[in-house]
């Protein structure tokens, strides 16, 4: 299984080398989801692909929701979502949303994808990763059980492009290239080692970091980065190289290749027996 032991050597390695926790990567990330989501057009550009397997009676289990990019929309298409969500920032976000717009047929799991569908009743019609398989280091674990629980199984992950921008960023504040997490390529080999031939459309979508400030701007990056204050005017200075002002907002505007992986246990599935 050498697709998945690289896999799995990905995730070993970038959780090695980060330098911040999930906790902490969530809690920083759970109220700027929100303007990611406003800011660009993912969510507009798949949900019509996603409608076209569920209805009024379907049941949708979602791996991480986050605030609720697809879950808010989905919702009231479908008579039912179950959300496995494990950061406790993110379910504050995402419950807050849900309230806010009325919401009351989704129930949110606080567990982590591999340790939580144990506690997950199928059959579900669709099944959504949106982005959050890349931490996952059983990943033909949990892709057997998505299997087994729905019947499409709808996965969003990126094609490991970087942007020039980004890695001279992060080579310039971090004095190295980035260490990625396992992406598309990895996934999809895995997925041919389990017998698994997906479906894969590619598509293209904006990739926009907008802030209503120039401090803001500076100030996320400065998390993001985990730079200390002699650092940030020369931070600054190098943002404004790539960033730019529209309609009254700052920001740095770029496009990325997000692969759309689809995979029907009727159709793409060739394991040996039944599941």
């Amino acid at each position: 299984m050498r697709a998945l032991r690289e896999w799995q050597e990905r995730v070993t390695t970038c959780r090695r080398k980060r330098e911040e926790s999930d906790d902490e990567a969530w809690q920083r990330l759970a109220c700027w989801y929100n303007a990611w989501v406003q800011n660009n057009d993912y969510v507009d550009l798949i949900l019509p692909r996603l409608l076209q397997y569920v209805g009024s009676r379907a049941r949708v289990l979602e791996i991480g929701p986050g605030s609720g990019a697809f879950t808010l929309p989905l919702a009231p298409a479908v008579r039912e979502i179950v959300a496995l969500e494990p950061s406790p920032a993110m379910r504050d976000v995402l419950a807050h949303n849900l309230a806010e717009a009325g919401i009351t047929n989704v129930r949110i799991i606080p567990r982590r994808v591999e340790e939580g569908l144990d506690e997950v009743e199928g059959p579900f019609d669709l099944a959504l990763a949106s982005h959050s398989l890349y931490n996952v280091e059983p990943i033909d674990a949990v892709i057997r059980e998505l299997v087994r629980l729905a019947r499409h199984i709808a996965i969003l992950m990126g094609t490991g492009e970087q942007w020039e921008w980004y890695r001279t960023l992060h080579c310039r504040f971090k004095g190295k290239d980035r260490t990625r997490y396992p992406h598309f390529r990895h996934f999809y080999a895995v997925l041919l080692e389990m017998g698994i031939c997906a479906d894969v459309e590619t598509i293209w979508t904006s990739a926009n970091y907008v802030f209503e400030s120039e401090q803001a701007l500076v100030e996320w990056w400065m998390r993001h980065f985990n730079l200390d204050e002699e650092h940030r005017e020369e931070l600054r200075s190098a943002l404004l190289q790539v960033a730019e002002w529209r309609d009254s907002h700052i920001g740095i505007y770029d496009r990325r290749r997000t692969a759309l992986v689809w995979i029907d246990r009727e159709r793409n599935v060739f394991w040996e027996g039944k599941i």
